[in-house]
């Protein structure tokens, strides 16, 4: 069979036909997307925990509905369990951090103004000229009607966290309440799929997104869960009394494209050294490279060649998903790229076999 000939108005279809997809896609993720998120979530839960409620099931002579019942409240436990425990340890060092602001304070200052001595030192000022200038900059930044600040920070900053924090609780109500549905209809949702009109696809689809769910989503969440753990016991071990809450905040910061732990990490390793603590600079370095060989090895071992994504792209894909729908880009943003991918890919496939 000779090479396919793809001609001027065969190129022009797949052209517009991409275009298509894309403004599709985009349309459905930046404006639907926040109304139907739980849904999709709660699909998504489904689809997980198939296994267990199927197994259920047959235990409670097929009723399914009831079955998923059972393992969707178990499983909502366990994850309410471990994040009220996260949440109560995080609570009590913030607790402890506002109710010791003043002191902590006063504590960072004299350490700052120690490490200004040092610098006077290391550049042949006069002691006391560093800090002198820090106190001159920040007098400047903060000049002017601190009440003022403080209201206008809670009127544009604090409701909108407040509305969105609750709409959000909302949101997760309605997923916990539709993965029950939903896995006892996941049998008629493949019935569907089968007999659709769009069948194929559905398929391409479906496929594409498995794949980045079973590879990618499951890899970064075991490295965050990883890379959490062993953030906090390294805290715990210089002895930070926030130590759970900034371990947690670093293996969020980790799970983001671009930034890693060394955002953290290294520069507070650095202030470490300017304070005298050399011990404390060694295990954040350590942890750091420990972090660092933890995402390395995971992320080659565990997804390899089959995502069939290059990290370049990924890392491309991630970025301007960040810019087109903001922070949740970093999970639309490759979702989006497989969809498109796999329609664009299904469309070629439909025009080289002359079918359009």
């Amino acid at each position: 069979m000779g090479e396919y000939k793809w001609t001027f108005k065969r190129r022009l279809q797949l052209l517009l036909g991409g275009a298509a997809i894309i403004a599709v896609v985009f349309f459905i993720f930046k404006c639907l997307f926040y109304y139907i998120w739980p849904f999709m979530l709660a699909f998504v839960f489904a689809v997980l925990l198939e296994r267990p409620v199927s197994g259920l099931a047959r235990l409670f002579k097929g009723r399914k509905t009831l079955a998923a019942s059972v393992v969707v409240t178990m499983v909502t436990l366990i994850i309410l369990l471990v994040v009220g425990y996260l949440g109560y340890m995080g609570f009590r060092e913030l607790k402890g951090f506002i109710g010791n602001f003043d002191e902590n304070l006063e504590r960072l200052d004299g350490q700052f103004r120690v490490v200004c001595c040092r610098i006077d030192g290391w550049i042949r000022l006069k002691e006391g000229c560093c800090y002198a200038f820090f106190e001159k900059c920040k007098s400047i930044i903060m000049d002017g009607d601190e009440q003022q600040i403080v209201l206008g920070i809670m009127k544009n900053h604090t409701v909108p966290v407040i509305t969105w924090c609750i709409m959000a609780f909302a949101g997760l109500v309605v997923s916990f309440i539709g993965t029950i549905y939903a896995s006892s209809g996941l049998d008629k949702y493949r019935a569907w799929r089968r007999e659709s009109v769009f069948k194929d696809e559905i398929q391409a689809v479906h496929k594409g997104l498995r794949t980045l769910i079973n590879v990618y989503f499951r890899v970064q969440l075991i490295i965050m869960s990883i890379n959490i753990s062993l953030c906090a016991t390294a805290f715990i071990l210089i002895g930070n009394p926030y130590a759970i809450l900034l371990g947690v905040l670093t293996g969020v910061i980790d799970a983001l494209p671009i930034f890693g732990t060394g955002t953290v990490l290294i520069p507070w390793a650095v202030v470490s050294l300017l304070f005298g603590r050399v011990k404390t600079a060694v295990i954040l370095i350590v942890l750091y490279i420990i972090t660092y060989f933890v995402r390395e090895i995971m992320e080659s071992k565990c997804m390899g060649d089959r995502l069939g994504i290059s990290p370049f792209t990924m890392l491309a894909v991630i970025y301007i998903g960040i810019l087109i729908y903001g922070i949740v880009g970093f999970i639309l943003g490759p979702v989006s790229y497989c969809i498109i991918k796999a329609l664009v890919l299904h469309l070629k496939s439909i025009i080289e076999h002359d079918k359009l």
